[in-house]
């Protein structure tokens, strides 16, 4: 209680604290998009002429006639200008498909939004619960109750920092990994873009996956919650 400062307490509490830092960690990522991108165009551009070079040097060996020529430019600028198309919207592609798949699994388990400090809040909410029922006449029960409760809170709390963790690994996918777009100038390496989209996907799945399964227990402890007596 002396060492208790209200000046402190105004400035940060433990209320929505994981939520801040998922956050603050994407703003934070934003600022890498102009640099990212700006090196992932100049690799793009760079390897685009030299398999544009090379395209036509080849067709020139083997005497390709006119018809030839317009034909492979025209194949060339649509690949090209489709992987150019992909890198300059990449975060927001990125962003786009893991905001629905969060947002379909929030759905489908009928939940709110679920968030990592919500996890740990309702761990909080059982730990409180159990410290409230402690009573001198029935030690067995009560120490029973704060081992379980704190079982329960140190599960949550996992589960809590593994969702922080994936949130922080899609904001650096989503902003640092645009640098792998700059790849789809050349058909040589345009796999390694194609394969930025299936990392996205990935994780937006794991996030996916996690949110229904996070839904169900969610619901789960709630209704243990509201049965749990004071006793």
């Amino acid at each position: 209680i002396a060492l208790y400062s209200s000046g402190a307490s105004a400035e940060l509490t433990n209320q929505g604290i994981l939520d801040t830092v998922i956050n603050r960690f994407g703003q934070k990522a934003s600022v890498w998009k102009d640099i990212i991108l700006n090196a992932a165009t100049w690799l793009f551009w760079t390897l685009g002429t030299i398999s544009l070079a090379w395209t036509g040097a080849q067709m020139m060996l083997r005497k390709a006639d006119i018809g030839e020529f317009f034909a492979e430019f025209i194949k060339f600028i649509m690949f090209f200008g489709f992987f150019l198309w992909l890198l300059r919207n990449g975060p927001d592609f990125a962003m786009a498909i893991i905001n629905s798949l969060s947002t379909l699994a929030q759905k489908a388990s009928n939940t709110s939004v679920i968030t990592p400090s919500t996890i740990v809040d309702l761990g909080f909410m059982i730990w409180k619960r159990a410290v409230t029922g402690l009573s001198v006449w029935s030690p067995v029960d009560s120490f029973t109750g704060l081992i379980l409760s704190g079982g329960v809170l140190v599960i949550l709390a996992i589960v809590a920092i593994n969702m922080l963790l994936l949130f922080v690994s899609a904001w650096i996918l989503v902003y640092a990994g645009i640098f792998f777009l700059g790849f789809g100038g050349s058909r040589w390496t345009s796999d390694m873009a194609i394969n930025y989209y299936k990392t996205v996907l990935g994780l937006a799945t794991q996030i996916f996956t996690m949110i229904l399964v996070i839904g169900i227990g969610n619901d789960l402890l709630i209704e243990f919650y509201n049965k749990m007596s004071k006793g």
